[in-house]
């Protein structure tokens, strides 16, 4: 064989195995796997996440701001939940990240190079992903966004017309950042929270203190006025995403609760006071 024929073989190999490198793998889109329907939980925000871990798709004037990306490749079903609500024209320009963990930051690079959005992380988060990037695997294997905007402190930041509020909330991860910024519902604006870690991974009591310290920073700033009275946790078991599901278009909207709020805030205390107690 002649080496010009030897050489359009290699590359026509190596183009086969490119595009195959390159193709998605969508996950069955059921039960088992943790897929939910998305749906709109007020004017402005829909919930693009899974069975275990929620992703939020925040209408804003310029687009879409999607806070949590899921693990990978879960993550393949948020452009599709976006179409399912609609919302596909729209462009993501900005994909916040609360913490480093995969299932958060794991379909952010995802998004990122298909829509062009600047992702938003604080640096240490951002270095941690590239970590956990190297060693993810097969399927779950994942690429680290680029970083963006770097949240280095408490801040805010407009976006789209709308105001979306950082604070370091440390605990969960030593890099955890929350968010407040207003939903409407029905024309009327009511004050949202995303405790950026919910829970306190660790037994060390140096970093459970820390996460306690977190979440009285987070009661101060959650009873300025107007008060919080929306809770958009990260994970659905933690704000009985799927059970107000079920009484959204009854009687008011099931996710405007203080009360709901501020017990969440002391139930994550509790545990963390507990895991204290056991050391």
């Amino acid at each position: 064989m002649c080496d010009f024929v030897k050489k359009i073989i290699v590359g026509l190999l190596f183009s086969a195995s490119s595009f195959a490198s390159l193709s998605q793998y969508v996950p069955a889109m059921n039960d088992k796997n943790g897929y939910v329907e998305p749906f709109q939980m007020f004017d402005n925000v829909y919930y693009v996440g899974d069975k275990w871990v929620s992703s939020y798709a925040i209408a804003t004037d310029d687009g879409l701001v999607i806070i949590d990306t899921l693990d990978f490749p879960y993550s393949e079903w948020i452009p599709i939940n976006l179409e399912k609500l609609g919302l596909k024209d729209k462009p993501i320009t900005h994909i916040l990240v609360t913490h480093r963990h995969s299932d958060h930051v794991g379909g952010a690079q995802l998004l990122q190079e298909k829509y062009g959005s600047k992702v938003v992380m604080t640096k240490s988060a951002h270095e941690l992903s590239i970590q956990q990037s190297n060693k993810s695997e097969g399927e779950n294997k994942f690429l680290p966004p680029n970083l963006d905007i770097e949240i280095k402190s408490d801040s805010s930041m407009v976006i789209g017309g709308h105001e979306f509020k950082f604070y370091l909330t440390p605990g969960h991860t030593e890099d955890d950042y929350s968010l407040d910024f207003t939903v409407e519902d029905n024309g009327e604006q009511y004050r949202a929270f995303i405790v950026g870690g919910h829970s306190v991974s660790s037994h060390d009591p140096e970093v459970i203190g820390q996460f306690l310290s977190s979440m009285e920073k987070i009661r101060k700033v959650s009873l300025q006025a107007p008060i919080v009275n929306v809770n958009l946790s990260n994970h659905p078991h933690k704000n009985f995403l799927f059970e107000n599901r079920k009484k959204l278009g009854t009687s008011g909207n099931p996710f405007i609760s203080e009360a709901n709020f501020f017990m969440f805030l002391k139930q994550q205390e509790d545990l963390a006071k507990g895991k204290l107690e056991e050391l």
